[in-house]
C-alpha cells in the first residue's frame, strides 16, 4: 500500500537538506568529492565533472538510507496485537520527542557530533560513492532525527517493500537538491542563501513535521491521512468530469491570485522586483493560466490523480 507517508518522506529528505547542518556546508562537500575549486562551482566551468561525481555521491548515501530500511523493516512483524499498539505509541512518542527537540534544542545530547570524517578526496566516480557512504552512515544531528523518524515508520510497515519505498522517497528529497546544486550551483546559489538566513523557520518547518508524523503515529492515523487524500482525490476528480467548466474558472481564479501575491510581496515589502526566483514562479504561474484556460490540460485533474496515487 502506497500512502501519503511516501510524500512525507520525501519532504522530510528535502527539509534534511536545508537544515542548517547540512545546507552551508554543500559547497564544501561538491568541492571535495569532485575535486572542482570553488570559483569553478560557482561559474559553473566544470558543470560535467562535478554532475557526474555529484550523481555517484546521492547514490552512495542512498544505499546507506535504503539499506538501513531494510535492516528496520522486519521491526513491525516482532508485535502484534496489543503490543503493536504499544509499539506504535512509544515510537509515535520518541518521533514527538525528536520534533520538539528540533524546535526548542533542550536535548543538548543530541547535538553530538556524529559525521564521518573523510580526509583523502576521492579521485574517482567509485570513490565520490564511497564519501557518500560514509556520509549516510554519520549523518549530523539536524538529519538524523529525521532519518530516524523514517526508520520509525518503515518498521511500523511491516512490509520490506514499504520500508525501500519509504527510504527511496527520503533519499530522493535529500538527493534532488544535490544533483541539482551540482548542475545549476550559480543559479540556485542565491535561493540557498535565502534558506540558510532563514534557518529557524527551517528547523520549525522540520520539527513541526516531526511532531504531525509522531502525533500520527501514537494515535493511530497515520493511514487514515492516507484514506483522507484519497477521498478529496475522488471528490476533485468528480468536479472535474461533472463540472469541467467550473473546475477551469476556480483553477484559474486561485492561479491568478497566487500570482498576484507573488508580485505583489516585494512592492509591499519594498524589495527588488526582479529576483531570479519571482520571475521563475510568475512565468510558471502564467504558464499554467494558459494551459488551463485554453483546455490543454486540467491541473485540478492532475491534482486528483495525485491524490488518489498517495491515498492508494
Amino acid at each position: 500500500m502506497i500512502d501519503v507517508s511516501i510524500a512525507l518522506a520525501l519532504g522530510a529528505g528535502l527539509l534534511s537538506f536545508l537544515s542548517p547542518c547540512v545546507l552551508p556546508l554543500i559547497p564544501g562537500y561538491l568541492s571535495f568529492i569532485s575535486g572542482a575549486g570553488g570559483d569553478e562551482i560557482r561559474n559553473g566551468s566544470r558543470r560535467a565533472g562535478v554532475l557526474n561525481r555529484t550523481l555517484f555521491f546521492v547514490l552512495g548515501f542512498s544505499a546507506v538510507f535504503v539499506a538501513l530500511g531494510l535492516a528496520f523493516s522486519g521491526g513491525g512483524m516482532l508485535v502484534a496485537g496489543r503490543g503493536n499498539r504499544l509499539a506504535s505509541i512509544i515510537g509515535g512518542s520518541i518521533i514527538i520527542g525528536f520534533g520538539l527537540n528540533t524546535i526548542f534544542d533542550f536535548l543538548k545530547l543530541l547535538n553530538i557530533e556524529a559525521r564521518a570524517r573523510v580526509k583523502r578526496r576521492p579521485t574517482s566516480a567509485a570513490g565520490a560513492f564511497v564519501v557518500g557512504m560514509a556520509f549516510g552512515a554519520g549523518w549530523t544531528p539536524c538529519v538524523g532525527p529525521i532519518l530516524a523518524s523514517i526508520l520509525f515508520i518503515a518498521a511500523r510497515s511491516g512490509s520490506v517493500a514499504k520500508a525501500v519505498l519509504l527510504l527511496s522517497a527520503y533519499s530522493a528529497g535529500l538527493a534532488v537538491p544535490f544533483v541539482a546544486t551540482g548542475l545549476f550551483f550559480e543559479r540556485l546559489a542565491p535561493l540557498w542563501a535565502w534558506f540558510k538566513r532563514h534557518g529557524r523557520a527551517v528547523r520549525i518547518a522540520s520539527g513541526s513535521l516531526l511532531v504531525a508524523i509522531g502525533l500520527s503515529m501514537a494515535l493511530g492515523r497515520l493511514s487514515a491521512v492516507g484514506a483522507w487524500a484519497a477521498r478529496l482525490g475522488i471528490g476533485l476528480k468528480a468536479v472535474v468530469a461533472t463540472r469541467p467548466e467550473d473546475a477551469r474558472a476556480w483553477t484559474v481564479a486561485a492561479l491568478a491570485a497566487l500570482a498576484g501575491l507573488v508580485a505583489a510581496s516585494p512592492l509591499v515589502r519594498r524589495k527588488p522586483f526582479a529576483r531570479p526566483w519571482r520571475l521563475a514562479a510568475l512565468l510558471a504561474l502564467g504558464v499554467g493560466i494558459a494551459v488551463e484556460a485554453l483546455g490543454l490540460a486540467s491541473l485540478a485533474g492532475v491534482v486528483a490523480e495525485w491524490l488518489l496515487f498517495q491515498g492508494a
